[in-house]
């Protein structure tokens, strides 16, 4: 396998192209995995970058009903948007509260799991069985019993986004 290099005891699976050219990751296809007994779930190794241990996702309970992880640079992006949030703008503050008073950071282990907080998993129903979800930019965790491949017309949403 091209993509290990070093000592095999300490083989880590990434994508290789992530962490040679720096291009941002898209992430793409759906996969099904199962928790194991300490709620970890292996993120496909299509989707792992080099240095993507300890704090290197934003995971959120997002409305639909799912955990969406955001990488590093969608989290940049979010961050500047907050930025000129108003102390005094009580809606826009009670967003922020809703949002990152739900998230938690979280990072692959050496094997490329990552570990579910019960309290996310929790909010979104995730028991067992999960639906890992590319969506280009980010991903989305699903419980296998919630994911539903939403119903929407497709052409009249590539239209409005001009694609």
């Amino acid at each position: 396998m091209g993509w290990m290099t070093g000592n095999p005891s300490s083989y880590t699976p990434c994508n290789p192209t992530r962490s040679v050219d720096k291009r941002p990751i898209t992430y793409v296809s759906q996969y099904n995995h199962t928790l194991d007994a300490r709620g970890r779930v292996f993120v496909p190794s299509e989707w792992r970058v080099e240095g993507d241990e300890q704090n290197y996702y934003l995971a959120w309970v997002h409305p639909d009903g799912y955990l969406i992880l955001f990488p590093p640079e969608l989290q940049t992006e979010l961050l500047e948007k907050i930025k000129a949030v108003s102390q005094s703008n009580t809606k826009q503050q009670a967003l922020l509260r809703s949002f990152f008073g739900n998230a938690k950071y979280m990072g692959c282990d050496k094997q490329g799991r990552i570990l579910l907080p019960q309290d996310l998993c929790d909010k979104v129903g995730i028991k067992k069985n999960v639906i890992l979800v590319g969506v280009g930019r980010n991903f989305q965790i699903w419980a296998a019993e919630r994911w539903t491949d939403s119903q929407f017309n497709m052409l009249e949403t590539m239209s409005e986004l001009g694609i």
